[in-house]
Protein backbone atom coordinates (compact mmCIF):
# COMPACT_ATOMS: atom_id res chain seq x y z
CA UNK A 1 0.00 0.00 0.00
CA UNK A 2 1.17 3.54 -0.74
CA UNK A 3 2.59 5.53 2.16
CA UNK A 4 -0.24 8.07 2.00
CA UNK A 5 -2.74 5.19 2.35
CA UNK A 6 -1.01 3.97 5.48
CA UNK A 7 -0.91 7.51 6.82
CA UNK A 8 -4.70 7.72 6.43
CA UNK A 9 -5.03 4.56 8.50
CA UNK A 10 -2.64 5.93 11.14
CA UNK A 11 -4.74 9.10 11.32
CA UNK A 12 -7.98 7.11 11.64
CA UNK A 13 -6.54 4.99 14.44
CA UNK A 14 -5.31 8.12 16.22
CA UNK A 15 -8.81 9.67 16.04
CA UNK A 16 -10.12 6.62 17.87
CA UNK A 17 -7.69 7.30 20.70
CA UNK A 18 -5.42 4.40 19.74
CA UNK A 19 -1.65 4.38 19.16
CA UNK A 20 -0.12 2.37 16.34
CA UNK A 21 3.34 1.72 14.95
CA UNK A 22 3.94 -0.34 11.81
CA UNK A 23 6.77 -2.88 12.20
CA UNK A 24 6.85 -4.92 8.98
CA UNK A 25 4.87 -6.54 6.19
CA UNK A 26 3.85 -10.13 6.93
CA UNK A 27 2.39 -10.98 3.54
CA UNK A 28 0.87 -9.29 0.51
CA UNK A 29 -1.85 -10.86 -1.62
CA UNK A 30 -4.42 -10.04 -4.30
CA UNK A 31 -6.99 -8.76 -1.82
CA UNK A 32 -4.97 -7.32 1.06
CA UNK A 33 -1.61 -6.78 2.74
CA UNK A 34 -1.04 -7.94 6.32
CA UNK A 35 1.31 -5.97 8.59
CA UNK A 36 2.86 -6.66 11.97
CA UNK A 37 2.13 -3.60 14.12
CA UNK A 38 2.16 -2.37 17.67
CA UNK A 39 -1.34 -1.31 18.69
CA UNK A 40 -1.37 0.42 22.06
CA UNK A 41 1.97 -1.20 22.84
CA UNK A 42 0.85 -4.74 21.99
CA UNK A 43 1.71 -6.78 18.90
CA UNK A 44 -1.20 -7.09 16.47
CA UNK A 45 -1.82 -8.05 12.86
CA UNK A 46 -3.26 -5.34 10.62
CA UNK A 47 -5.00 -6.51 7.44
CA UNK A 48 -5.24 -3.64 4.95
CA UNK A 49 -7.53 -4.16 1.97
CA UNK A 50 -6.61 -2.94 -1.47
CA UNK A 51 -8.52 -0.03 -2.98
CA UNK A 52 -11.80 -1.07 -4.65
CA UNK A 53 -10.47 0.04 -8.05
CA UNK A 54 -7.75 -2.62 -7.72
CA UNK A 55 -10.13 -5.38 -6.61
CA UNK A 56 -11.91 -8.01 -8.69
CA UNK A 57 -15.36 -8.63 -7.23
CA UNK A 58 -16.38 -11.38 -9.67
CA UNK A 59 -15.87 -14.12 -7.09
CA UNK A 60 -17.05 -12.41 -3.93
CA UNK A 61 -20.10 -14.65 -3.62
CA UNK A 62 -23.80 -14.27 -3.10
CA UNK A 63 -23.45 -12.30 0.13
CA UNK A 64 -22.51 -9.22 -1.92
CA UNK A 65 -25.69 -9.29 -4.00
CA UNK A 66 -28.01 -6.28 -3.98
CA UNK A 67 -30.36 -7.71 -1.35
CA UNK A 68 -27.64 -7.18 1.28
CA UNK A 69 -27.71 -3.38 0.91
CA UNK A 70 -30.04 -1.35 3.08
CA UNK A 71 -31.11 1.44 0.75
CA UNK A 72 -32.67 1.21 -2.73
CA UNK A 73 -30.08 3.66 -4.10
CA UNK A 74 -27.27 1.38 -2.95
CA UNK A 75 -28.98 -1.70 -4.39
CA UNK A 76 -29.42 0.07 -7.73
CA UNK A 77 -25.78 1.18 -7.74
CA UNK A 78 -24.58 -2.37 -7.08
CA UNK A 79 -26.80 -3.64 -9.90
CA UNK A 80 -25.22 -1.15 -12.30
CA UNK A 81 -21.70 -2.23 -11.39
CA UNK A 82 -20.26 1.29 -11.52
CA UNK A 83 -17.37 2.78 -9.57
CA UNK A 84 -19.63 3.69 -6.65
CA UNK A 85 -20.82 0.08 -6.49
CA UNK A 86 -17.22 -1.12 -6.17
CA UNK A 87 -16.75 1.13 -3.16
CA UNK A 88 -19.96 -0.16 -1.58
CA UNK A 89 -18.92 -3.77 -2.13
CA UNK A 90 -15.47 -2.99 -0.75
CA UNK A 91 -16.92 -1.49 2.45
CA UNK A 92 -19.44 -4.32 2.83
CA UNK A 93 -16.70 -6.91 2.33
CA UNK A 94 -14.54 -5.50 5.15
CA UNK A 95 -17.44 -5.03 7.59
CA UNK A 96 -18.69 -8.53 6.88
CA UNK A 97 -15.33 -10.17 7.51
CA UNK A 98 -14.91 -8.39 10.84
CA UNK A 99 -18.50 -9.28 11.81
CA UNK A 100 -17.79 -12.95 11.07
CA UNK A 101 -14.54 -12.89 13.03
CA UNK A 102 -16.26 -11.39 16.08
CA UNK A 103 -19.17 -13.83 16.02
CA UNK A 104 -17.11 -16.94 15.35
CA UNK A 105 -14.50 -16.05 17.97
CA UNK A 106 -17.21 -15.56 20.61
CA UNK A 107 -18.66 -18.95 19.65
CA UNK A 108 -15.32 -20.63 20.37
CA UNK A 109 -13.81 -21.00 16.91
CA UNK A 110 -10.03 -21.32 16.89
CA UNK A 111 -9.25 -18.11 15.01
CA UNK A 112 -7.20 -14.98 15.78
CA UNK A 113 -9.03 -12.69 18.20
CA UNK A 114 -10.50 -9.68 16.34
CA UNK A 115 -9.57 -6.32 17.88
CA UNK A 116 -10.65 -3.36 15.76
CA UNK A 117 -12.12 -2.50 12.36
CA UNK A 118 -11.74 0.83 10.57
CA UNK A 119 -12.56 1.90 7.02
CA UNK A 120 -9.89 -0.05 5.15
CA UNK A 121 -8.36 -2.31 7.77
CA UNK A 122 -8.99 -5.00 10.35
CA UNK A 123 -6.80 -5.48 13.42
CA UNK A 124 -6.57 -8.88 15.03
CA UNK A 125 -4.45 -10.97 17.36
CA UNK A 126 -0.92 -11.44 16.05
CA UNK A 127 0.15 -15.08 16.04
CA UNK A 128 3.86 -14.89 16.60
CA UNK A 129 6.29 -12.75 18.56
CA UNK A 130 8.70 -9.89 17.96
CA UNK A 131 10.94 -12.12 15.83
CA UNK A 132 8.71 -14.85 14.41
CA UNK A 133 5.46 -15.15 12.50
CA UNK A 134 3.39 -18.29 13.09
CA UNK A 135 4.02 -20.75 10.23
CA UNK A 136 1.30 -22.29 8.09
CA UNK A 137 0.54 -25.98 8.53
CA UNK A 138 1.91 -26.62 5.05
CA UNK A 139 5.33 -25.38 6.19
CA UNK A 140 5.84 -27.66 9.19
CA UNK A 141 6.07 -31.33 10.10
CA UNK A 142 3.64 -32.53 12.77
CA UNK A 143 4.13 -35.45 15.10
CA UNK A 144 1.35 -38.03 15.16
CA UNK A 145 0.17 -36.70 18.51
CA UNK A 146 0.21 -33.09 17.31
CA UNK A 147 -1.63 -34.02 14.10
CA UNK A 148 -4.33 -35.91 15.97
CA UNK A 149 -4.96 -33.02 18.35
CA UNK A 150 -4.76 -30.39 15.59
CA UNK A 151 -7.17 -32.23 13.31
CA UNK A 152 -9.72 -32.58 16.10
CA UNK A 153 -9.41 -28.89 16.96
CA UNK A 154 -9.85 -27.78 13.35
CA UNK A 155 -12.91 -29.99 12.81
CA UNK A 156 -14.46 -28.51 15.96
CA UNK A 157 -13.85 -25.03 14.54
CA UNK A 158 -15.39 -25.99 11.18
CA UNK A 159 -18.40 -27.30 13.11
CA UNK A 160 -18.69 -23.91 14.84
CA UNK A 161 -18.71 -22.28 11.39
CA UNK A 162 -21.34 -24.72 10.09
CA UNK A 163 -23.63 -24.34 13.09
CA UNK A 164 -23.44 -20.57 12.68
CA UNK A 165 -24.38 -20.93 9.01
CA UNK A 166 -20.95 -20.33 7.49
CA UNK A 167 -18.62 -22.35 5.27
CA UNK A 168 -15.01 -21.16 4.98
CA UNK A 169 -15.01 -22.30 1.31
CA UNK A 170 -11.22 -22.16 0.86
CA UNK A 171 -9.91 -24.13 3.82
CA UNK A 172 -6.66 -26.03 3.57
CA UNK A 173 -3.23 -26.33 5.18
CA UNK A 174 -2.32 -23.03 3.47
CA UNK A 175 -4.61 -20.88 5.62
CA UNK A 176 -4.23 -22.53 9.00
CA UNK A 177 -1.48 -21.13 11.23
CA UNK A 178 0.38 -23.13 13.89
CA UNK A 179 1.35 -21.35 17.09
CA UNK A 180 2.19 -22.75 20.52
CA UNK A 181 1.17 -26.17 19.19
CA UNK A 182 -2.34 -24.97 18.33
CA UNK A 183 -3.98 -24.48 14.89
CA UNK A 184 -5.72 -21.20 13.98
CA UNK A 185 -7.92 -20.80 10.90
CA UNK A 186 -7.46 -17.55 8.96
CA UNK A 187 -8.66 -15.80 5.76
CA UNK A 188 -12.43 -15.42 5.65
CA UNK A 189 -13.17 -13.11 2.67
CA UNK A 190 -14.65 -15.91 0.55
CA UNK A 191 -16.72 -17.49 3.36
CA UNK A 192 -20.29 -18.21 2.24
CA UNK A 193 -23.66 -18.19 4.00
CA UNK A 194 -25.17 -21.67 3.75
CA UNK A 195 -28.69 -20.24 3.86
CA UNK A 196 -28.29 -18.34 0.58
CA UNK A 197 -25.57 -20.19 -1.33
CA UNK A 198 -26.79 -22.82 -3.86
CA UNK A 199 -24.26 -25.47 -2.84
CA UNK A 200 -22.96 -24.97 0.72
CA UNK A 201 -22.53 -28.66 1.46
CA UNK A 202 -20.44 -29.09 -1.67
CA UNK A 203 -18.06 -26.37 -0.53
CA UNK A 204 -17.96 -27.81 2.97
CA UNK A 205 -17.13 -31.21 1.51
CA UNK A 206 -14.28 -29.68 -0.49
CA UNK A 207 -12.86 -28.03 2.66
CA UNK A 208 -13.05 -31.32 4.59
CA UNK A 209 -11.43 -33.26 1.74
CA UNK A 210 -8.54 -30.77 1.74
CA UNK A 211 -8.06 -31.30 5.47
CA UNK A 212 -8.36 -35.09 5.21
CA UNK A 213 -5.82 -35.22 2.39
CA UNK A 214 -3.30 -33.19 4.36
CA UNK A 215 -3.70 -34.93 7.73
CA UNK A 216 -3.62 -38.41 6.18
CA UNK A 217 0.11 -37.81 5.81
CA UNK A 218 0.42 -37.98 9.59
CA UNK A 219 -2.57 -39.94 10.89
CA UNK A 220 -5.34 -42.13 9.54
CA UNK A 221 -8.47 -40.06 8.88
CA UNK A 222 -11.84 -41.55 7.88
CA UNK A 223 -13.46 -38.97 5.63
CA UNK A 224 -16.90 -40.59 5.82
CA UNK A 225 -16.77 -40.36 9.60
CA UNK A 226 -15.78 -36.69 9.43
CA UNK A 227 -18.44 -35.66 6.91
CA UNK A 228 -21.01 -37.63 8.90
CA UNK A 229 -20.67 -35.18 11.79
CA UNK A 230 -21.94 -32.43 9.52
CA UNK A 231 -24.62 -34.45 7.73
CA UNK A 232 -26.40 -34.93 11.05
CA UNK A 233 -26.90 -31.15 11.31
CA UNK A 234 -27.22 -30.40 7.60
Amino acid sequence: MEKDGLQIILDQVKKLGQEMKIISVIKSGKEATVYRVFLNGELAAMKVYKNPEERDFKNTGRYLEGKNYLTSSHRKAVAKGNRFSKRLKHENWIKREFFLLEKLYKLGAKIPKPILQIEKAIFMEFLGDSENVAPRLCDIELTKKEACRAFGSIIETVLVFWNFGIVHADLSEYNILWWHKEPYVIDFPQAIDKRSHPNPFGLLERDLKNLTRFFNKFIEVDFDEVIGKFELIN
